[in-house]
Parts: structure tokens; C-alpha cells; sequence
């Protein structure tokens, strides 16, 4: 999947985000959609510490307010 069609399915089919680990300054999200065959796909988000700032960032959360850190590697 394209980071535009992951996008979409992020605001459509509202998936939460769950929290892996944190590791170098790094927090490490992942969530699962499913694309239009019905296969699921696995969404990594990698979210610099830094970026956090005073925001809220919790262990569960929407992941389409992660967006902007999709890792499609």
C-alpha cells in the first residue's frame, strides 16, 4: 500500500495504535489495517521522543494522529 492509501484507511476504518517499546529516542507504534482484498497489513509508526514536546502520546491511541510518522518500510 501507498502512504495515501494507508491515509484514508487510517480515517476510515479508525484502527487504534498500541505502543511497542521505546528504544534511542524512539517511541514505536503499530496498528493493522485492511486494504481493499481483505489481506490485513501491519502499520509501523516511528515517533521521534523529541517530536513529543508536552503532548499526550498514551500506550493506545486513534493512529490516524499518527499519520504524519507511517513507516512503510
Amino acid at each position: 500500500m501507498i502512504t495515501n492509501e494507508i491515509k484514508k484507511a487510517l480515517y476510515k476504518q479508525k484502527p487504534i495504535a498500541k505502543l511497542q517499546f521505546i528504544r534511542v529516542g524512539v517511541a514505536y507504534y503499530e496498528t493493522t489495517i485492511v486494504d481493499v482484498d481483505g489481506k490485513d497489513n501491519t502499520i509501523q509508526f516511528q515517533v521521534p521522543v523529541v517530536d513529543m514536546g508536552d503532548a499526550d502520546y498514551f500506550v493506545e491511541m486513534d493512529a490516524k494522529l499518527l499519520n504524519r510518522y507511517i513507516d512503510i518500510s
